[in-house]
């Protein structure tokens, strides 16, 4: 403090002035003439700026100003605003003695009297920067919002939406003053609302949202599946950030996945069922060990084989020529048997049992009938009969050409094969069955209504 002040023991007008300026150490205060030229220098200013009081007294002031903008007439529109409003306030980059550069805050006044001014500025890069990262952070998340497919929006820790991506406006047809707050739950199937509230709640306590509900469309109006995910923008932060992805034909599989599991197990218990049935009747028909091993494992042979063109069919209708060939084949009789019949496709459950006739037939003929004697024939057709919910499918087996010294005789006994014949396939398909041995070979008829077989 001078001497004067000292003496008095009160400053004058001046003097507190002067007090001012030097006690502002954090702000850059200093007074220009009407031309720019510096007349007053604080502490403040040389230490934001690098000049000493005496390097920029007598000089201009726009000095401090970058080159860009002294170049585009920055300090002479600001002096002209403060001339003719009172004051004017700047915001820009500014440049210190060693060519470093700060964002200064700052505020020109004219003074009443002298036609100077007096400006009070204050570095604000520090602030200013994180304005400018924030901005940059912001505009990253924009552009990443409206990239991508699902629905994005900030919203606060009670579910009340701020904002909304321009896809969730066009998805859900309601816009982005529309959604805020709870506006934007009108898209939320009504059933699906109160869930979505209550995860709300649920989020707070453990910082983190999930709920899959319906979404309404607007384009057509369906409600479709979402899985709407949420988490807070930043540790201390009141604000969320969440997606909402549409996840309705991936929940259409899984429904569709959890049906086909409950058809496999129910179709492996049948399979099973089927195949302790073959066991249970082979055993009852074999002479010995050997004979029901022999007569077993072709019988799981031919399902094995109709259960192959199962799978490659997917479950689904078999065409019954397929099915007729491959046990053919599968006896080495493939060229000689005369096929003939329409199109027709056979459910599982139908292919399956008449694959195991089929197998029967064929085997016998192989031991005793039309396929082990060369001037033997063995012809097979099918043909419909009748038309819409009467029709029927009618497979006819003929043997021909046999020595009557080798015709099969009638069995003794009832084996599996004529047991499937005469009493499985009517009961599982409700066939008409007709199975013959005569001077000439092995007949067959087996009637089966078409409903059944698709």
């Amino acid at each position: 403090m001078s001497a004067d002040v000292l003496e008095t023991g009160a400053p004058d007008d001046t003097d507190l002035l002067r007090l001012i300026f030097e006690s502002a150490t954090g702000f850059a205060v200093f007074a220009q003439d009407s031309s720019g030229k510096v007349i007053s220098w604080n502490v403040g200013a040389e230490r934001l700026t690098g000049y000493s009081e005496d390097e920029i007294l007598g000089r201009n002031g726009d000095i401090i100003f970058t080159p860009e903008d002294r170049a585009a007439g920055a300090p002479e529109r600001e002096r002209s605003k403060a001339s003719l409003n009172g004051r004017s306030e700047d915001e820009r980059w500014h440049q210190r003695k060693d060519g470093s550069k700060f964002w200064g805050s700052g505020l020109m006044m004219r003074l009443r009297t002298g036609g100077g001014f007096v400006k009070i500025m204050r570095d604000r890069t520090a602030h200013h920067n994180k304005e400018v990262e924030l901005a940059e952070s912001e505009a990253r998340f924009r552009m990443l919002a409206i990239s991508i497919p699902q629905l994005v929006f900030r919203s606060h820790s009670d579910g009340a939406r701020s904002w909304g991506s321009p896809q969730w406006e066009v998805y859900a047809g309601l816009s982005d003053a529309d959604s805020r707050g709870f506006g934007w739950l009108e898209a939320v199937h009504p059933d699906d609302r109160e869930l979505t509230r209550s995860r709300w709640e649920r989020a707070q306590r453990s910082g983190e949202y999930y709920v899959e509900h319906r979404i309404r469309r607007a384009a057509d109006g369906q409600y479709r599946w979402h899985q709407t995910r949420a988490k807070p923008a930043g540790e201390s932060s009141t604000e969320w950030v969440g997606t909402s992805a549409d996840v309705h034909e991936m929940r259409g599989l899984q429904d569709r996945q959890q049906v086909l599991l409950l058809e496999l197990q129910h179709r492996t218990r049948n399979l099973l069922a089927l195949v302790q049935a073959i066991a249970r009747q082979t055993m009852k028909s074999s002479a010995s060990l050997q004979d029901f091993s022999r007569q077993f494992e072709s019988r799981l042979g031919a399902l094995s084989r109709v259960q192959g063109v199962l799978a490659r069919t997917d479950q689904g209708p078999i065409d019954l020529e397929k099915i007729i060939r491959a046990e053919l084949e599968a006896h080495g009789a493939g060229e000689i048997a005369e096929i003939g019949g329409p199109s027709i496709e056979l459910a599982p459950n139908a292919a399956q049992a008449i694959a195991l006739a089929v197998h029967e037939l064929a085997t016998n003929a192989v031991k005793y009938g039309a396929l082990r004697q060369p001037p033997g024939k063995l012809e097979i057709n099918w043909h419909l009969q009748g038309n819409g919910g009467d029709a029927r499918v009618i497979l006819t087996w003929l043997e021909r050409n046999i020595d009557a010294a080798d015709a099969p005789l009638p069995p003794r006994r009832t084996g599996y094969g004529r047991e499937l014949i005469e009493r499985a396939l009517p009961y599982q398909l409700n066939a008409i069955t007709k199975l013959e041995f005569t001077p000439e070979g092995v007949r067959c008829s087996v009637e089966l209504p078409l409903e059944r077989a698709e």
